[in-house]
C-alpha cells in the first residue's frame, strides 16, 4: 500500500474543529500501512492507542521530534476527544481551503499553525494588536497572513474577534 508522496497527516476532531499533527510518514507507516487507520475515515481511538509500533519510535536523535513532541500531544488529544468524531487525514481532506472555512479550525500540539482560534484559546490574546505584535516579534507569519484572495486577512480578524467575544461570553 506504499504511498509515493508523503504528506502531512493529522488527527482531526470534526466535532470541535481541532486538529493535531499525527507524525508525517511515521503515522503513515505505523498506522495507515498497518491498517490501524484509513485516510479520511473515522478512527478507533482504542485501536490507535493500542498500536505499539506507532507509540514506540526508535530512540534516536532523528526521531526525538516524535517521542518528545508529536506522540505525547497526540495521546492527550486522543484521550480528550475520545468520544468525538476523529478522522485521520491530510489537511485538504478535512479542512476547506477554497474559502475561509479553515479559519474555524485550530491546530494544537506539535508545531501548530497560527490560526485565529489559536491566538485566543492558546495564547490568550484579546486584541488584534497583540496578534500583530506577536507575528512581528517572532517572525512567525502565518501562511494565510498576506493572502489576497477573498480578503482572508480581514476574515481572520473577524474570526479572531468572534473567538474573543465567545471566550468572554463563555
Amino acid at each position: 500500500m506504499g504511498h509515493l508522496i508523503m504528506t502531512n497527516l493529522y488527527f482531526a476532531c470534526t466535532d470541535c474543529k481541532i486538529y493535531i499533527d499525527a507524525g508525517y510518514s511515521w503515522a503513515s507507516w505505523t498506522l495507515e500501512e498497518a491498517d490501524v487507520v484509513k485516510r479520511g475515515a473515522r478512527v478507533s481511538v482504542e485501536a490507535v492507542l493500542a498500536a505499539e509500533d506507532y507509540w514506540n519510535p526508535p530512540r534516536a536523535e532523528s526521531s526525538a521530534w516524535l517521542y518528545n513532541g508529536v506522540l505525547p500531544s497526540v495521546h492527550r488529544f486522543l484521550e480528550t476527544h475520545r468520544e468525538h468524531s476523529i478522522i485521520f487525514a491530510t489537511i485538504t481532506e478535512f479542512l476547506s481551503t477554497g474559502d475561509e472555512g479553515f479559519l474555524d479550525w485550530m491546530q494544537v500540539g506539535f508545531m501548530p499553525q497560527l490560526l485565529p482560534r489559536y491566538f485566543v484559546e492558546r495564547l490568550g490574546f484579546k486584541s488584534w494588536d497583540q496578534v500583530c505584535n506577536f507575528v512581528a516579534e517572532n517572525g512567525s507569519t502565518p501562511w494565510w497572513w498576506m493572502l489576497d484572495w477573498e480578503n482572508v486577512h480581514d476574515k481572520a480578524v473577524k474570526k479572531f474577534q468572534q473567538a474573543v467575544e465567545s471566550k468572554v461570553a463563555g
